[in-house]
């Protein structure tokens, strides 16, 4: 049987990815495990697979803020909520996934990221 050793760095980027899933920002999830952005960024260039860890992390906030929308929009059409309502939380929704897609061009770039890998835009519209 192989053990894999893992290091103090793997288990708290671990925790950090966790915490992003979760919709922490980095700041918060390194501050956390008492790691500083910039101690954060030199790990994960230094290995390209903690570097594709993180952009996972940031794609799957992507993905459950879209989750999100789509309850909100369910919400909007069980008539729990109204248009004012709805409105502004799906467009601060969309505010953070565009944060997550800038943060995931800037960390991926260098590497092919095509359009079809994230969120370019949601449109709703309120009659």
């Amino acid at each position: 049987m192989v053990r894999h050793y893992v290091s103090r760095d793997e288990m708290m980027l671990e925790k950090i990815f966790q915490d992003l899933r979760g919709g922490k920002s980095l700041f918060s999830a390194c501050e956390k495990v008492n790691i500083s952005t910039k101690d954060f960024y030199a790990i994960i260039e230094k290995k390209s697979v903690f570097r594709e860890k993180f952009l996972c992390s940031l794609s799957d906030y992507a993905d459950r803020c879209v989750d999100d929308i789509r309850d909100i929009v369910g919400q909007l059409k069980a008539g729990e909520i109204d248009n004012s309502t709805a409105k502004l939380l799906i467009e601060t929704m969309k505010w953070m996934v565009n944060k997550v897609q800038s943060d995931i061009g800037e960390v991926g770039k260098g590497e092919e990221i095509g359009d079809e890998d994230g969120i370019k835009e949601i449109v709703v519209k309120f009659i």
